[in-house]
């Protein structure tokens, strides 16, 4: 064989023709890789998904001595150039932040947590309960952050974080559905 392909389950470009090197890894003489990572297979891409198939690259390289492995689908995404707003962040952070904060307080007004309070400070002797509520409510805040792995970024195991998992999965249900989606076009 003169060249093999592997083509990639994903792929991110930015603007203009998608080349082969985009979406694959090539294994070939040096000459033949410089022809080949430059040659295009998609001229531009429709929307933010274009899914490319191991079939369109076979019927392109029919009659040269290749071999293409790999995914039989590569799902390309458009990425558009990154617009950082400082204002949007903090706009975007600010939100959150209350959000969150409207939501402990609905549940600890549900669940009488100010009369708890009081209750355990009381039986302990003071009828001020700040400090118990103070270092209460860093505890939570610490407690999400470590719960989601975002300060120690040291691995205690080899398990993944929750928020990682469910990023996982988000990822994965979009390119299911873009690749279902294309299968749908072509039918």
């Amino acid at each position: 064989m003169d060249a093999y392909i592997e083509m990639k389950s994903k792929a991110m470009v930015t603007e203009g023709p998608v080349t082969l090197n985009d979406i694959a890894e090539i294994f070939a003489e040096e000459h033949l890789k410089r022809l080949l990572m430059h040659d295009i297979v998609l001229k531009d891409i429709d929307g933010r998904y274009s899914v490319i198939s191991r079939t369109d690259l076979v019927r392109k390289y029919q009659h040269q001595n290749i071999v293409i492995t790999g995914s039989a689908l590569t799902i390309v995404e458009k990425m558009e150039a990154s617009r950082s707003s400082v204002a949007l962040l903090m706009a975007v952070c600010l939100l959150l932040f209350t959000g969150s904060a409207l939501t402990i307080m609905y549940f600890h007004e549900d669940v009488s947590m100010a009369e708890t309070q009081k209750v355990i400070v009381g039986m302990l002797g003071d009828p001020h309960p700040f400090w118990f509520q103070i270092p209460y409510s860093i505890g939570i805040g610490a407690g999400m952050l470590l719960f989601f792995n975002r300060i120690i970024k040291k691995q205690f195991n080899d398990e993944p974080s929750p928020l990682d998992i469910e990023i996982y999965k988000y990822e994965k249900s979009v390119e299911d559905y873009v690749k279902s989606a294309d299968r749908r076009d072509h039918e």
